[in-house]
């Protein structure tokens, strides 16, 4: 219950309090408060497919996925779902859709009688690479963070709302005054951006802040009325930067788990290059079969043996666009199994077939045949990676 004291504070004061309070719960439930749902069709998409969490040790049970048959990755995200309200009920729009996420001991949800609490929808965002996640995650957290374009979006919110407040204070509202202030209003929220935004945090903000200098239902000036309504644009002006501080906590770990992914995995593509020169010699002085073309039997399977190992540490490959150049180069080392070419057709794509026809290395070295197997090598498996590694060396990583 309101005290005394809080009872006796003006508006900006109670704003002030109640905006503290809203930022302290926000960053220490959210949105673990909240009723959290799943479309049934994003589940049963989502669900067979592996996380990073295995191998980076990332503790929330929704993190990156990642789809192992085209080497796409799966981004979590949290939105508000749509609600419709009737005869003082709230509901789940197309509730037939949408399943519950329930924690531990959590009450099953009536999706036709929603509690008071809010409603957020989980869904993934496909992105095509490691590559491409990586330049998203930062791009997210550039924005969000201090100085970022989210950020001063919400500064600029800040002194407008400072700057309202400054001017119902300072003297009596009249309709020609309001009329001032709503067009200064409405030049903001165009300059601002804040008019055309499909967040819901910023629509709120928008309509709040475009009635601040209507009249009210009586046609009158009020100047209560004029504060309150720029108290609860101030209010969601607080919910948005603890959205905006949440958005870019959430995409740090992100980050770091898809930088280490890109680490091991450009690791493996530079080791199975050092390895196939060594062998055959594209840039240095290779092995003596591949020189004077004489070798031994246990020469022979002594590089089988390394191009077979070549072979198994790129199936460790997980993601695009490393994944089709390795499938690629390790195929050609060592063929495909039968029951594995449907599983690569969709990874490798068109070149699939050519690669699928070819004798493998490992039994062209088997009879001999070096200088067929040196070109093989250098064209179907040292060159690709090569490629790949150059094509993705440089992807902007420099966070501020």
């Amino acid at each position: 219950m309101e005290t005394v004291a809080e009872r006796g504070l003006t508006i900006e004061g109670q704003t002030a309090r109640w905006a503290g309070r809203r930022r302290e719960k926000m960053l220490t439930h959210a949105p673990t408060g909240a009723v959290r749902i799943i479309q049934e069709e994003t589940l049963r998409e989502i669900a067979p497919f592996p996380t990073f969490s295995a191998a980076w040790k990332d503790p929330r049970p929704y993190t990156l996925k990642f789809n192992p048959f085209t080497g796409e990755i799966y981004v979590p995200f949290w939105r508000q779902a749509k609600t419709i309200s009737s005869n003082g009920q709230r509901s789940l729009a197309n509730a037939e859709e949408f399943v519950q996420i329930r924690r531990r001991r959590e009450h099953q949800v009536d999706f036709n009688d929603l509690p008071k609490r809010r409603i957020v929808e989980l869904d993934y965002k496909r992105v095509d690479s490691l590559e491409g996640a990586i330049r998203q995650a930062v791009h997210v957290m550039e924005a969000y963070r201090p100085g970022g374009k989210e950020a001063e979006q919400v500064d600029e919110t800040w002194a407008w709302l400072d700057f309202q407040l400054e001017s119902t204070l300072a003297g009596k509202l009249t309709e020609d005054s309001l009329a001032t202030l709503a067009k200064q209003t409405a030049i903001f929220l165009d300059s601002s951006g804040l008019i055309r935004a499909r967040e819901q945090t910023k629509k709120n903000i928008s309509l709040r802040l475009a009635k601040a200098f209507s009249l009210d239902r009586l046609g009158r000036v009020n100047p209560l009325i004029t504060r309150i309504r720029i108290r609860s644009a101030y209010l969601e002006t607080v919910k948005r930067e603890m959205l905006s501080v949440l958005v870019s906590k959430k995409f740090e770990p992100f980050l770091a788990i898809l930088l280490m992914e890109r680490e091991y995995t450009r690791q493996i593509t530079k080791g199975a290059v050092e390895d196939l020169d060594t062998m055959a010699g594209f840039t240095k002085r290779g092995a003596a079969p591949f020189v004077d073309g004489k070798s031994s039997g246990s020469e022979r399977q002594g590089m089988k043996k390394v191009l077979r190992e070549v072979a198994h540490s790129l199936a460790q490959v997980r993601v695009l666009p490393y994944l089709s150049a390795a499938r690629f180069a390790a195929i050609n080392l060592v063929g495909c199994q039968e029951d594995k070419k449907e599983l690569n057709r969709g990874i490798i794509g068109e070149p699939a077939e050519a690669v699928f026809n070819l004798t493998p290395l490992t039994e062209l070295i088997g009879f001999g045949y070096f200088p067929e197997a040196k070109e093989r090598i250098e064209k179907l498996s040292y060159q690709p990676l090569v490629d790949v590694l150059k094509e993705n060396e440089e992807i902007g990583l420099e966070v501020q």
